[in-house]
């Protein structure tokens, strides 16, 4: 039963992951704090859902033309570098008991930041034409930072690089994901091999059968991304970013039932449009 239910959340974050461009650990990583698993473990389960997600993930934006191999390779470099450098932070956080309330902190600030970014008016007219030459530095600089909280927080850096690929770099919004997903592969490939060389004691078959679901559940995600406008992409992205903040608060006040109840039903509501919109398409298409 525990692997049946690990496999069905595998595929409905690998969902989400294709559609958003993020790797999935920032549903998974507070889950699992949670249901009470260890940071380390948490993390390194994270990572690998991640893995399954952003490599299916990669390869269908690869066929939409999302992205430029030259950018996701740069961004992807410079994060191996950051989340190497900050594995051997989080075990020391752990032995000493603080790593939990850093992690969640994090995860609140950041994504009520990133939530105000999506979800206030857009006053300028959003450029959909892809960006031809982007800045090596500024690349390098997005990427080195979402290897950190790769490593940090069990995540792909992929909620971090969307939104700074767009504000900073002035990507358009399915461009920045097509790109925010390739780079993601490569980081979480380094997150996970910093990890195991640090010896991760994280139980290997509940990450396969997370990986699993992620490979069903992440072409999906990303084939629903074009039923969709980029204004509903933005303003569902920056929803989605406030629930998981005000989940992760309930957690931190001890409201765990509360936290997963409010994952639950917005995780299942999105898909749920998702799959609707899709089988509205459909029906449209068989009318004469």
């Amino acid at each position: 039963m525990e692997l049946l239910l690990f496999l069905l959340l595998g595929a409905a974050i690998g969902i989400l992951s294709g559609f958003f461009g993020i790797g999935g650990g920032i549903i998974l990583t507070p889950l699992l704090l949670i249901l009470g698993y260890a940071p380390s473990t948490a993390i390194v389960l994270s990572l690998l859902l991640t893995l399954g997600s952003t490599v299916t993930g990669t390869f269908a934006h690869l066929r939409q033309n999302n992205f430029h191999l030259r950018d996701a390779g740069t961004i992807g470099l410079a994060g191996i570098i950051g989340s190497a450098a900050v594995t051997p932070v989080v075990f020391w956080m752990e032995q000493h008991s603080g790593a939990d309330i850093i992690i969640s902190t994090l995860y609140i600030v950041l994504l009520l930041l990133f939530a105000i970014q999506f979800l206030k008016p857009t006053k300028k007219i959003i450029r959909e034409t892809p960006v031809p030459h982007a800045s090596f530095y500024k690349l390098v600089a997005i990427g080195g930072a979402a290897g950190i909280l790769s490593s940090l927080m069990g995540v792909s850096g992929g909620f971090l690089l969307t939104p700074l690929l767009m504000g900073w770099v002035r990507f358009p919004l399915k461009q920045a994901i097509g790109t925010s997903i390739a780079a993601a592969t490569l980081i979480v490939l380094g997150g996970i091999t910093s990890y195991f060389i640090s010896g991760t004691q994280a139980p290997l078959g509940l990450g396969v059968v997370l990986i699993i679901g992620a490979l069903i559940g992440s072409p999906l995600g990303a084939s629903f991304l074009n039923l969709f406008s980029t204004h509903f992409v933005k303003k569902s992205l920056g929803s989605f970013y406030a629930a998981v903040a005000t989940s992760v608060f309930l957690k931190t006040t001890h409201h765990e039932q509360l936290s997963l109840l409010l994952l639950a039903l917005f995780t299942t509501g999105l898909i749920g449009l998702f799959v609707y919109q899709k089988t509205v398409q459909r029906q449209t298409k068989d009318c004469p």
